[in-house]
């Protein structure tokens, strides 16, 4: 290198200094370093320190340039949406599509089986696949293959997600699937064990566990209060969110009950519900019971053993349409009656309400009358007494109540 090109790089490292707009406007410290004058090449560092020792050190650019960042394309599932095939078939024929390009069926074929088979739940196949579909559809939009994908993208998505306001929960979920995908294809022989390894260094943001907020025992009662019970729907939703406080269970396990698997032993009511990884439980109604078999006689369904248990209303409003609620219809309803109860949905806990406050608050109110974290344990489901614990939302006045239970007493000595 000549003493001419050493010039110039000061030159023009000193102009991008004095250009104070162009630092104040950079966003982020990957815009500040991929705006660096590329004449400032190592050799240049290495010259201008070994001819001017009093010039500052400065840290060599790294040998490969990062991968461009891009903005994110807008989500979409519509691969899933229409017709009846299986949520994993839709996912497949999605898969081999975005890697028609690389000229091989392969990765598709790899990944599809390792989905069904990590995932029981239909609902779990559908997430996964859109988020697998959401990050191939972002490295499409920049000309990168799928397997072609290193590390470094896979960071420039992150911090994408993380600048387009996701929540820290999602953009941990889908670094998840991506571990999960590029381990799949390096054991098929697809990617190399480094890529796959590089991939799964990258480091999630930190996740507070089960932030879902959940309501007080006075808030519940009020929020079933403020549910009609002189139309259908009232006595539908005031049935379905009965439910879900009694037996604490997960919305698609209640959505996708039918109507035989009510029963009864001739003084209890149960209901036999599918729960997660296809755990087969019979839930006691208890209160709830009433208003079920009230909701059961109303809609004229008490024959339709087959049928979903609870239904979606018909447009006209007049009757119920004979399939499964959408996952959705009960956070809605959720959000529609602690409006009517007084209760601003959106501002209770850090997130706002969601369908899983009701589990979390079935859990808690049993904790808070005397239920043991080994007895909520077997009601919730839960495979560890860990996740229990970590339902449960402490309080203060929790160490007082346990001194209290302390025995540890001296009784009839006097103390001077």
């Amino acid at each position: 290198m000549t003493r001419d090109r050493v010039q110039n790089s000061n030159e023009d490292w000193v102009q991008f200094i004095k250009e104070d707009d162009k630092i104040d406007n950079l966003s982020s410290p990957l815009e500040f370093a991929c705006s660096l004058p590329r004449s400032l090449s190592t050799e240049s560092y290495a010259i201008m320190s070994d001819e001017a020792d009093t010039r500052p050190a400065l840290p060599p650019p790294a040998e490969a340039e990062s991968p461009p960042r891009a903005p994110l394309v807008p989500e979409h599932s519509d691969f899933l949406e229409g017709g009846e095939a299986p949520a994993a078939a839709k996912v497949q024929a999605f898969l081999a599509q975005a890697f028609a390009a690389s000229g091989s069926e392969s990765p598709a074929q790899a990944l599809v089986p390792w989905i069904c088979d990590a995932l029981l739940s239909n609902h779990s196949v559908k997430a996964y696949g859109r988020d697998l579909m959401d990050f191939l559809r972002h490295m499409e939009v920049q000309g990168v293959m799928p397997l072609e994908v290193t590390a470094d993208h896979v960071k420039l998505y992150k911090r994408a997600l993380l600048e387009a306001g996701r929540t820290a929960a999602t953009v941990a979920r889908r670094l998840s699937v991506l571990r999960g995908a590029y381990k799949e294809l390096a054991a098929k022989g697809l990617v190399a064990w480094e890529t796959a390894q590089d991939i799964g260094a990258v480091k999630a943001p930190g996740v507070q566990k089960n932030s879902t907020p959940s309501l007080t025992q006075r808030q519940a009662i009020a929020m079933l209060e403020a549910i009609p019970s002189d139309t259908l729907q009232g006595i539908r939703d005031l049935a379905l969110m009965s439910v879900f406080f009694i037996t604490g269970c997960r919305v698609s396990a209640v959505t996708g009950a039918c109507v035989g698997h009510l029963e009864t032993d001739g003084i209890e009511h149960y209901l036999n519900v599918t729960e997660k990884r296809n755990k087969k439980r019979r839930k006691i109604l208890l209160d709830a019971a009433r208003p079920v078999l009230a909701y059961v006689v109303r809609a004229g369904i008490g024959d339709d053993k087959e049928g979903p248990l609870f239904r979606p209303m018909r447009p006209d409003g007049a009757g119920l349409v004979r399939r499964h609620l959408d996952r959705k219809t009960p956070w809605r309803l959720v959000k529609k009656y602690c409006q009517a109860a007084g209760i601003d949905p959106s501002r209770l806990g850090s997130r706002g309400i969601g369908i899983h406050s009701l589990r979390k608050t079935a859990i808690n109110d049993a904790i808070r009358n005397g239920a043991t974290m080994h007895e909520v344990r077997e009601f919730a489901g839960h495979a560890d007494i860990r996740t229990t614990e970590v339902y449960f939302v402490r309080k203060e006045e929790d160490a007082e109540v346990a001194a209290r239970r302390i025995q540890i007493r001296i009784t009839g000595r006097k103390i001077e």
